[in-house]
């Protein structure tokens, strides 16, 4: 419910990340995105993670809010597939086929349509992380991390104008987004799950020759990145610039 004072004047909104180590809950005006507050919680041996989001969510000055909307982005191993050869009753399988190591239930796999790239990308989220938040927020939104990522570098590109192929790099500091694209249409997206720069170089000279990219003439952006892993990369890419999205 909400209180009396300033929630009154103001809508706000409730976006929360999940992550493998922990979650970010965000309080955000509805208007404008614009951040009111925002709290990171890193699990630990002594709670689950169910555990932590149900006690973060059920916090009394979170409880003083009412949301206008409130979504749940996820980051799990995802996949995309050409919106038409997308089949509803194939979700499943095509998940398991793709993350064969991924212990996953029929229930815990979900779709969403990007439709400004014409694809439906596939993701995962834990049933019991799922009910927990769906105890208290019945009607939450459940995103994929990747596929907003991938619309938002979309986006940038398309300024751009151009056929040529444009690569790009988002770190965060537990994995890195990796997308390529192709006459303002998406060729490639790959999450890897890194911590360091040397793992970063290493996974996207591997791509970027595995795409057959010239180093000489095509541009690699980086968004978020070191300086260290800026000039290492230099080296192999002299196009290699830092991007802001």
């Amino acid at each position: 419910m909400q209180v009396t004072g300033s929630n009154l004047l103001n809508t706000y909104r409730l976006s929360i990340r999940l992550f493998s180590d922990g979650f970010s809950l965000s309080i955000l005006y509805a208007t404008d995105n614009s951040l009111v507050q925002k709290e990171d919680v890193t699990a630990n041996d002594g709670n689950s993670l169910c555990q932590l989001l149900e006690q973060a969510l059920k916090r009394s000055h979170l409880m003083e809010y009412t949301f206008q909307s409130v979504e749940l982005l996820v980051l799990s191993p995802s996949t995309c597939v050409p919106l038409e050869y997308f089949r509803r009753e194939e979700v499943f399988s095509l998940y398991h086929l793709t993350f064969p190591s991924l212990k996953v239930s029929k229930s815990e796999v979900h779709y969403q349509i990007l439709p400004s790239l014409e694809v439906v990308e596939l993701f995962s989220l834990n049933q019991q992380v799922q009910q927990t938040i769906q105890a208290i927020y019945p009607d939450v939104e459940i995103i994929s991390l990747e596929g907003r990522a991938i619309e938002t570098i979309a986006n940038a590109d398309r300024k751009k104008q151009d056929s040529n192929k444009h690569f790009y790099a988002m770190i965060a500091p537990q994995n890195m987004l990796v997308c390529c694209f192709k006459e303002q249409r998406l060729h490639y997206a790959s999450t890897f799950v890194v911590d360091n720069d040397a793992d970063r170089l290493y996974f996207i000279m591997g791509v970027w020759k595995s795409l057959q990219m010239e180093e000489n003439t095509q541009p690699l952006y980086l968004n978020n990145a070191s300086e260290e892993l800026l000039k290492q990369l230099q080296r192999f890419i002299p196009k290699t610039t830092v991007c802001e999205l």
